[in-house]
């Protein structure tokens, strides 16, 4: 049986780990703030499960377009 949210199904893509140390020190590194580094590393992993992926010069690009709308959307900017 097919587990349902308001009447839609529920498909479980995977999981998401942060080290908000790691995130703390990555956010020092690349000179922003910690939520917009969590933030970034969400939308990142979030693409990956939806298959998105950066292994070559296309591709890259194509996400880190998609990373940037989504957070431009919502208000995690550079």
């Amino acid at each position: 049986m097919i587990e349902k949210q308001d009447g839609y199904p529920v498909i479980l893509l995977g999981d998401i780990v942060l080290s908000l140390e790691k995130a703390s020190e990555q956010a020092k590194e690349y000179g922003h703030s910690f939520e917009r580094e969590v933030g970034y590393l969400c939308v990142h992993s979030m693409l990956h499960l939806l298959g998105y992926d950066h292994m070559n010069d296309e591709d890259k690009a194509v996400m880190r377009a998609k990373e940037e709308e989504i957070l431009v959307e919502i208000g995690l900017t550079r």
